[in-house]
């Protein structure tokens, strides 16, 4: 938890983020009923913001558990029942082979690879797998339809893991680069299946728990020595990706079962591997804050996460979440400083600089996901 700080902006952002999201689910007739409209439909600055909103994927999984957890919690049902109609939109934009298109402006389907063919993405797939999983484990109502969702995501993990059996999993459908975030993802996905699967629907099935060791002891060397985790194998150096990586694997090592872990490491990393990992992850990273709580953009971010300001957020989380005196006073002047960037809205900016941007619905709910570990509010 992060302890003595005098100022209440967990809170107050927290319960702006949340208004938001209510503000923003769509109930119009249609297949965006549940949904949640994103005025500006995506963060990369390589995309036009104005080019007009979109439902996405990903955030709606985000959203959809922020809201599940929050009315869980506050015993609020006409919440939980909203939480629950987003979780149902999303069953009904699977596609048929198991993933979810990573949605982009106007509503279109990302093409990174500029094939102009269908592209299922692994980073949007997960965050709705995130979402839907953790809210079964925490209540959600388990419907057929939840757990045939979940196992079709895995079945599609296990299609694109290329080469087959190398424990790597693409960016999206044809992506050629191996992306340690989409490794995490992917392993911190088939670990929270498998779990669902058995815990919820007492249904076993080996292949996920078995994919996941594989990427794991694919990624973790690929750690550079300063603590870094490259956004590739062996470039890109990332604040961002950094964090990231960091959280699903928080995520995975908090839902992989004990008994599993006991099995001689052969469906799990030893602890003291991870402890490891999450040492030198965040060495690196209380070395890319400022005194004042900015981040060293220019000498450790080379992607186009650069000045976002989700990055402070998740890098909060995550070195809260490792605990020590270090990793705490690193976080609070993270604190700071996103105190001193909120916007007259009440909401945090998307960047930290430049143009004011905030109604991008996805990133501010995987903001409001990482804060509520922290808030005290109902």
């Amino acid at each position: 938890m992060l302890v003595d700080t005098k100022n209440d902006v967990i809170d107050r952002v927290c319960k702006k983020i949340t208004d938001y999201l209510l503000r923003v689910q769509d109930f119009s007739p249609g297949e965006y009923y549940g949904s949640f409209w994103s005025e500006k439909a995506y963060h990369g600055p390589l995309l036009d913001y104005n080019a007009g909103g979109a439902h996405h994927h990903r955030g709606c999984g985000s959203a959809a558990l922020a809201l599940w957890m929050i009315g869980k919690k506050n015993n609020d049902s006409k919440m939980m029942h909203r939480a629950e109609i987003a979780f149902d939109w999303l069953a009904s934009r699977q596609h048929e082979r198991g993933g979810w298109f990573e949605i982009q402006n106007n509503e279109k389907p990302s093409d990174w690879e500029g094939t102009g063919l269908e592209e299922l993405s692994t980073i949007s797939t997960s965050f709705v797998v995130h979402g839907l999983g953790t809210a079964l484990l925490n209540g959600l109502p388990p419907k057929k339809s939840y757990r045939d969702c979940l196992r079709n995501a895995g079945m599609w993990y296990l299609s694109i893991e290329w080469p087959p059996g190398s424990g790597i999993f693409p960016h999206h459908e044809r992506s050629p680069y191996d992306t340690l975030n989409a490794n995490l993802h992917s392993i911190e996905s088939l670990v929270l299946i498998a779990t669902v699967l058995s815990d919820v629907y007492k249904t076993n099935v080996n292949l996920f728990q078995q994919a996941a060791k594989r990427s794991l002891v694919h990624t973790l060397p690929l750690q550079w020595k300063d603590g870094c985790m490259p956004y590739r194998a062996n470039s890109g150096v990332t604040i961002n990706y950094t964090s990231l990586v960091l959280w699903c694997l928080f995520n995975a090592d908090e839902v992989v079962p004990e008994r599993l872990k006991e099995v001689s490491g052969a469906y799990w990393a030893t602890q003291e591997k991870i402890n490891c990992v999450v040492d030198k992850s965040c060495e690196f990273l209380r070395n890319c804050v400022n005194k004042d709580g900015s981040l060293k953009w220019e000498e450790y971010e080379s992607s186009t996460a650069k000045y976002n300001m989700w990055t402070y957020f998740i890098t909060m989380n995550v070195l809260l979440r490792a605990g020590g005196d270090e990793n705490k006073n690193a976080a609070k002047r993270l604190l700071k400083f996103i105190d001193s960037k909120i916007t007259a809205s009440g909401l945090p900016p998307m960047r930290d600089r430049g143009e004011e941007i905030t109604e991008c619905a996805f990133m501010q709910a995987d903001i409001l996901l990482f804060l509520l570990p922290f808030t005290s509010i109902k």
